[in-house]
């Protein structure tokens, strides 16, 4: 592409050297430069981009998009801009010759349930003959490739080179889930959403956000801006769960039109006859006033009906038929790490879950009452440098609900473990249990927990579900709940 293409879009920039030069990448990051491409120098919270300009020439890059005067070795473009985080977005979208306009494509925001319902939403499509493809926490999905997923929402640069790859590959609809720190970095900036779905609302990155309702307020964004300056000529849809507190406010941002969906009757897509077992949930399933079909997922809990519910509202506005959504509903086997029941031949049940939020604890183990085991062992810790307020929380939850809780580490990071341990306590102390342990080890925390476990009890393992990784300080090493459990009973 020609640079002054790739900057046609930009409102306001200044061009110092040649002009009608082939730019033949983008890239953000230095070490990601090859020959020909332009380097976008961003100002980040931990490093400034300017700072590693001649890396970026020494790797070939023939252009460089900047915000503030930099002295440069070598024959390079130098193109000046008010703001390099603002229009990274812009210039990624000229890249890549703006993939969404091109595509049907899904957001699902909210604190939990995500993942879940993106994956209820790719089901129900694929049984319904569309290509899709998702992009989310556990991974990006082409079709049938899988590529390892770094952010749940990804960069600028790597969103459009994904969505540029799906066009490829004929995806017709992408499901995206959209994190708040995608909102607020702008990653997500300029890409047009057919269709918003909004999960719940509850505390969480407030180590990010600061509150609560700097956390609400991001997330509307993405409803605010639906219609807005749109290039395609397809009817957008909000999908909101009215059952939330927060459901309100999000309502009153939208200017097009709303499906809502709950547990309620005053929801236009709802649920009744609902029962759960281990294995998953039964309920009837209501469109409308006059549309229902009895539906069995195989994932267990109300807040999972709650997914399907919201994945019905957006296979509905696609014109699905009810037998078509039921058939989809009802093929979605698992997803990884939500709720995932690890089999043994002795009558043991084990369950690893990503729940890592008050709220998701909470949801998870109100679930696992519900099942009526003997007992409840319950092991989990939290990560390090994040919202340290969760960690009392999580803790009296924990000991609260469960009937034994063994405290032990999650992903660390660059935070002293015992630290976070002391702090998860403080929140079980407040309840008198003494039902707790300290276990610093996770694999031991795990083996402790179904030592302990007899017939008919129910041991959760819960904060890292997917992952197969542990952060400790600047390491990553190897760690899978899952095969931990399968090497222990072993």
């Amino acid at each position: 592409m020609k640079l002054q293409k790739l900057v046609s879009d930009l409102e306001s920039f200044t061009i110092s050297g040649r002009k009608d030069i082939e730019i033949n990448g983008i890239a953000s990051d230095s070490n990601n430069v090859k020959s020909g491409f332009a380097f976008i120098s961003i100002k980040g919270l931990k490093a400034d981009g300017h700072n590693f300009i001649n890396n970026a020439i020494s790797r070939g890059a023939a252009a460089l998009i900047v915000e503030k005067d930099v002295e440069v070795l070598g024959d390079v473009t130098i193109i000046m801009v008010p703001d390099t985080k603002k229009i990274l977005p812009v210039i990624a979208d000229a890249f890549y010759n703006y993939p969404s306009n091109r595509m049907n494509i899904i957001g699902v925001t909210g604190t939990n349930g995500k993942t879940t319902t993106t994956y209820f939403i790719d089901q129900i499509l694929r049984k319904a003959g569309r290509k899709t493809g998702i992009i989310g926490t556990i991974n990006y999905q082409i079709g049938d490739r899988i590529i390892p997923a770094v952010n749940t929402t990804p960069g600028p640069i790597q969103l459009r080179e994904l969505l540029s790859q799906m066009l490829e590959a004929n995806i017709e609809t992408v499901i995206m889930e959209v994190s708040s720190h995608a909102i607020a970095q702008r990653r997500i900036a300029g890409i047009e959403f057919d269709t918003c779905i909004f999960t719940n609302l509850t505390p969480e990155h407030l180590d990010y956000h600061e509150t609560l309702e700097k956390y609400r307020d991001t997330k509307l964004q993405l409803f605010e801006q639906m219609g807005k300056n749109s290039k395609k000529n397809t009817a957008k849809k909000a999908i909101i769960n009215i059952d939330d507190p927060a459901s309100k406010r999000f309502c009153d941002v939208c200017q097009v039109e709303i499906i809502t969906y709950g547990l309620n009757t005053n929801a236009f897509v709802y649920a009744s006859d609902i029962k759960s077992i281990i294995d998953g949930s039964s309920f009837k399933l209501h469109i409308g006033s006059n549309k229902s079909i009895g539906v069995k997922i195989n994932l267990a809990g109300k807040y999972n009906i709650y997914n399907a519910l919201a994945a019905t509202s957006a296979a509905s506005a696609f014109g699905l038929s009810l037998n078509e959504i039921k058939s989809g509903l009802e093929s979605l086997k698992s997803v990884p790490g939500r709720f995932e029941k690890i089999t043994t031949d002795t009558g043991l049940n084990i369950i690893v879950d990503y729940a890592h939020t008050p709220d998701g604890m909470k949801q998870v183990l109100k679930t696992a009452r519900d099942l009526a085991p003997n007992k409840i062992i319950t092991v989990f810790g939290c990560g390090g440098d994040r919202d340290r307020l969760k960690r009392p929380q999580m803790g009296k939850i924990s000991s609260e609900l469960s009937d034994y809780t063994i405290i032990t580490s999650d992903n660390p990071r660059t935070e002293e473990l015992m630290k976070i341990i002391k702090e998860i306590i403080q929140g079980i102390k407040d309840t008198g249990s003494p039902d707790v342990e300290i276990i610093p080890d996770r694999k031991s925390a795990i083996k402790r927990a179904i030592e302990l476990a007899k017939k008919n009890d129910l041991v959760m393992i819960l904060g890292k579900g997917h992952e197969t990784y542990q952060v400790l300080k600047d390491t990553v090493v190897p760690f899978d709940d899952r095969q931990v459990v399968k090497e222990i009973l072993k």
